[in-house]
């Protein structure tokens, strides 16, 4: 290596040091902050808010008793790792609380530590045995001569024959228990490691959707290629290397024939006895692994889907001319404060004033606790001396006002036709509430003018507001009978 090269390599790492990665390994209470991420989030990818905070607390308390210097609770170091770029928090759509995850450097941070932990064998034959087939596979599908591709699958199929004709005369070759289990612990680590891939092709997907973003609000050169792009309906996300590497991999996995060479040597290699050499983890790990895969891969793949589909409305939208419009305010009022710097300092005054907004700042020590008996509001009710307002007067103020009367006269049918003999205006007001407030009761003694018998008596009508606040009033009583029930439905 040259000294130019050791030298970027040197300024990358120095560089590396403050990614999120770096820190968690770095930090003094790396073991304990480690130990409680990964108990957390070993057998569920997301926690909803209430559910992490109740196991973090606990997985804290355990780490404590084990010497970890940990001293605040457990919301105080959910806000921490946030911070520092360990933990993700988001509120998915439909979701009824906030949902915590593990970000991409966690997790490379955590695996990193795994395997210290539960070093591997350093040469296994079955890690030499997929090296092989992958630079097999890779020197016969890049070979552009007929000649030893043909010789290559002929080879492949006088093997192939050879196979048939031995299990044909009854010599099955098996694996020895000891390499199966070596080759199924290895799918489980090449897995294990594919699955903690989803998060950064994720975190990649959602970086290069704000980039795009970006682009488009500030960037002229690249906006109009990207716009072009956008509006013939190309998905801009998927063209990435990401995107491309991802759909690769999902069409891959739902691809109908491969999808079910899949699910049938699944169900095959957990049926076999050397599967009970494995530990419990492992064996559910290994039952499980196609719904897993499939579970993160969609969502990632909604997640790229929603992001596309995100794309399409904002530059449609209101939004994306807004935001073009305030970043060229913004370059205008740039340029026009560097070209005034020339003859005008940062300290000379202006004829302009500036409201800026502020908020008041005061100690907790000034607060004071409420006390609700200070302020009582008075609920008694005023009596008000009985009005002197006609019949008349009530015609014309239900001409002029909105009243619904056909609600009305149907309350009316029903508390007479439930009653056993006359109701009158304060017997409807409780079985049905004045919906429309005063204008019930105004329409009310509109229908008793037409419909019910007067008396020389008085009675007391109660209803609510649209203010919430009940009310009463002294009316002039009257009796609607069964009779009127005819007239009130015409």
């Amino acid at each position: 290596m040259s000294t130019q090269d050791t030298f970027a390599l040197y300024e990358d790492l120095r560089a590396r040091k403050e990614e999120p990665a770096w820190r968690l390994l770095a930090t003094p209470q790396s073991p304990a902050i480690c130990t409680c991420l990964h108990v957390l989030f070993l057998s569920e990818r997301i926690l909803p808010s209430s559910a992490f905070h109740e196991r973090l607390h606990r997985q804290l308390e355990i780490v404590r008793r084990a010497g970890a210097d940990l001293p605040k609770p457990a919301a105080d170091y959910a806000s921490d790792w946030i911070a520092e770029g360990w933990l993700r928090r988001d509120f998915p759509h439909g979701a009824t609380e906030e949902m915590f995850e593990l970000t991409a450097p966690a997790v490379d941070a955590i695996r990193y530590l795994m395997r210290l932990s539960r070093p591997r064998a350093t040469a296994t034959e079955s890690r030499l045995a997929s090296v092989v087939q992958l630079l097999q596979t890779l020197a016969e599908e890049t070979d552009s001569n007929p000649a030893t591709r043909l010789a290559g699958l002929l080879a492949d199929r006088d093997a192939l024959n050879a196979q048939i004709q031995a299990v044909r005369s009854g010599k099955v070759t098996q694996l020895p228990p000891e390499r199966a289990i070596e080759r199924a612990r290895e799918v489980l680590t090449q897995s294990s490691e594919l699955l903690e891939d989803f998060v950064r092709v994720q975190e990649s997907l959602a970086a290069i959707n704000l980039q795009l973003r970006r682009e488009l609000v500030e960037n002229d050169g690249a906006r109009a290629n990207t716009l072009e792009r956008i509006f013939d309906g190309i998905d801009v996300i998927k063209q990435t290397e990401a995107g491309r590497a991802f759909d690769a991999f999902w069409r891959m996995l739902v691809d109908p024939v491969a999808s079910t060479r899949f699910e049938a040597a699944l169900t095959q290699v957990i049926t076999r006895p050397f599967l009970g050499s494995l530990d419990a983890a492992e064996r559910r790990s290994l039952t499980k692994l196609k719904s897993r895969m499939v579970e993160r891969a969609a969502d990632v793949h909604t997640v790229q889907a929603t992001f596309a589909s995100g794309l399409q409305s904002f530059v449609r939208s209101r939004e994306f001319r807004e935001q073009r419009r305030l970043v060229a305010l913004l370059r205008s009022a740039t340029v026009a404060a560097m070209a005034a710097a020339a003859d005008t300092r940062p300290t000379q005054k202006v004829d302009a004033f500036l409201f800026r907004t502020s908020a008041a700042i005061r100690s907790a020590s000034q607060w004071m606790l409420h006390d609700p008996t200070a302020h009582v509001v008075d609920a008694t009710m005023t009596e008000i001396e009985s009005s002197d307002a006609r019949l008349e007067d009530i015609e014309e103020l239900v001409q002029r006002s909105e009243i619904d009367m056909r609600s009305l006269k149907r309350n009316l049918v029903v508390v007479l036709g439930l009653a056993d003999g006359p109701v009158s205006i304060a017997h409807v007001l409780e079985r049905f509430p004045a919906e429309q407030g005063l204008g019930s009761v105004v329409g009310y003694m509109h229908l008793a003018t037409r419909h019910a018998e007067p008396t020389e008596r008085r009675e007391r009508v109660r209803w609510e507001g649209g203010d919430g606040i009940w009310r009463s009033a002294d009316a002039p009583l009257f009796y609607f009978s069964r009779e009127c029930i005819d007239e009130l439905r015409e």
